[in-house]
């Protein structure tokens, strides 16, 4: 009997997938509440947002506020804080990749062009050897935009769905 042991990767690798595409359940339900509170405008107010509407996924939900060209994360849920292993409410996307470099290399430029484009972004990837804190290997999360009626992002709403390395 042999042993096989998975390669892991030098750096952490994303794919840009269809928001349909979603395998996992926590985020196929926020992007469905999503599209259901935003109507038939362009996207959601941050106060169209209600947690008890979604109570079921809210560990695998954050809100990040765009906030002086930075992103700051607002609530932050379990799954999400326990996958990081790095304490993330009320701290800046620049201040965590301090803590975890890999982080904001990743994460921003993602967070930055939902701003920017105001369009739902879905993605599905695996860590690499640059994530060092990270207690997964395999991960999708979709960044759905929110903000007033003139069309500028100024939150994001994410959900995130983690495999754990101890399942592996």
């Amino acid at each position: 009997m042999s042993l096989h042991v998975a390669k892991i990767p030098d750096y952490t690798q994303h794919s840009e997938i269809a928001p349909d595409e979603l395998a996992a359940q926590p985020l196929r339900c926020a992007l469905a509440y999503w599209r259901s509170i935003r109507g038939d405008r362009r996207f959601p107010t941050r106060a169209d947002v209600h947690p008890r509407d979604i109570a079921g996924i809210l560990r695998h939900v954050s809100l990040i506020k765009y906030e002086d060209g930075d992103f700051v994360y607002r609530i932050v849920g379990d799954v999400i804080v326990r996958s990081f292993d790095l304490p993330m409410q009320n701290r800046k996307v620049s201040e965590l990749s301090f803590e975890e470099p890999g982080f904001g290399a990743i994460v921003r430029p993602l967070l930055q062009r939902c701003v920017d484009n105001g369009e739902v972004i879905a993605v599905r990837g695996r860590t690499g050897r640059d994530l060092i804190k990270v207690n997964f290997t395999h991960y999708e999360n979709v960044l759905l935009p929110l903000g007033p009626e003139d069309g500028r992002v100024d939150h994001i709403m994410t959900a995130s769905f983690y495999r754990s390395r101890s399942q592996y």
